[in-house]
């Protein structure tokens, strides 16, 4: 077993420990843990087995297997960002239309005399610290 093969395998095992650490102390939510344990066990199975990466470049075409790799990475963040695009403006949308019922609640608590505390937002942002 040569060095880098060493090294792959040890980053991998680094990789699926770190994983399970973040979700053991709920700083990684469950369905984004599954793609970093999937990468982890494809570095291992490639790094145990080179021949699969160089019959899958063979297969599609490509010289120099490494370039497949860079190519999974380049392909992977793509849609990696294409999901927390998604997310995000999903998220934003749920903000706004909360801040609008928000103000709609505000506004019907004031029309009905209820005395309302004057809130710049600040309050919610001390409690997130």
């Amino acid at each position: 077993m040569s060095t880098v093969e060493v090294f792959s395998i040890v980053g991998s095992l680094i990789v699926l420990t770190m994983v399970t650490q973040l979700i053991r102390r709920r700083r990684l939510r469950e369905e984004y843990a599954i793609l970093w344990f999937i990468s982890s066990v494809f570095l291992i199975v490639l790094s145990l087995r080179r021949d699969f990466l160089e019959q899958a470049a063979a297969l599609l075409g490509i010289a120099y297997p490494p370039s497949l790799l860079l190519l999974g990475g380049l392909i992977l963040g793509f849609l990696l960002s294409m999901h927390f695009s998604i997310a995000l403006t999903r998220l934003s949308e749920q903000n706004k239309i909360l801040a609008q019922e928000l103000a709609l609640l505000r506004l019907d608590l004031k029309l009905n005399g209820v005395p309302l505390p004057e809130s710049d937002g600040s309050a919610v942002l001390e409690g997130q610290s």
